[in-house]
């Protein structure tokens, strides 16, 4: 009983922070797309829009969605590809180096189901929802970091939906995603080819 109030107490301290806390026992299962999107529809890459201002938090980066008149579009994202830059370097394809919230989506294609680890970095925050589930969350300005891996049940192959949301706020900037395939023990980047949307 002890240990049960401490671990509650020690879930809540966390998710004030901006962590996001999940159960040993929950698994993170996306939906795939439906219906899947033809070959014909699809364009390489995630679509992005983004919002020059200063955000502190998730809640402040996400406050900026409804004020469609600001968002400037992005050329798309090759993925979740972009490594730690220097200070002065633009935050992923955006035309800026600070002050950077950016509204991502488009699908992510998966060959094979199964538990994947998944290894996100972030500078500074980020959301991820993959076919309709939230399957991670880093909250607040910090320096390019993962806050570890989760595991993510990929119930069939295909395409799944992603919707993310990424602030930056000063000096660099950096959006990366390691992944273990099921039965693999190497971490690798995701590839180029694991990225699309549909144009609007």
């Amino acid at each position: 009983m002890i240990r049960f109030i401490r671990t509650v107490i020690f879930s809540i301290a966390l998710a004030g922070m901006g962590w996001t806390v999940s159960s040993a026992a929950k698994t993170l299962q996306p939906a795939p797309a439906v219906p899947q999107p033809s070959a014909a529809s699809l364009t390489p890459g995630l679509a992005v829009d983004y919002v020059y201002a200063e955000a502190l938090s998730l809640g402040e980066a996400g406050s900026w969605r409804k004020y469609s008149n600001k968002h400037k579009k992005g050329k798309p994202l090759t993925g979740f590809l972009y490594p730690n830059t220097n200070a002065g370097d633009p935050v992923l394809t955006s035309t800026a180096d600070e002050f950077v919230i950016a509204f991502i989506k488009g699908f992510m294609h998966f060959d094979q189901a199964g538990d994947h680890q998944f290894r996100f970095f972030s500078n500074d925050g980020l959301r991820v929802v993959l076919g309709g589930v939230r399957i991670y969350q880093h909250d607040f300005r910090h320096p390019c970091e993962t806050k570890g891996s989760v595991t993510v049940r990929i119930p069939e192959a295909g395409w799944y939906e992603v919707e993310t949301l990424f602030f930056q706020r000063l000096n660099t900037a950096c959006l990366e995603l390691d992944i273990k395939q099921p039965g693999v023990e190497k971490w690798t980047l995701t590839t180029p080819g694991m990225y699309a949307h549909i144009p609007e």
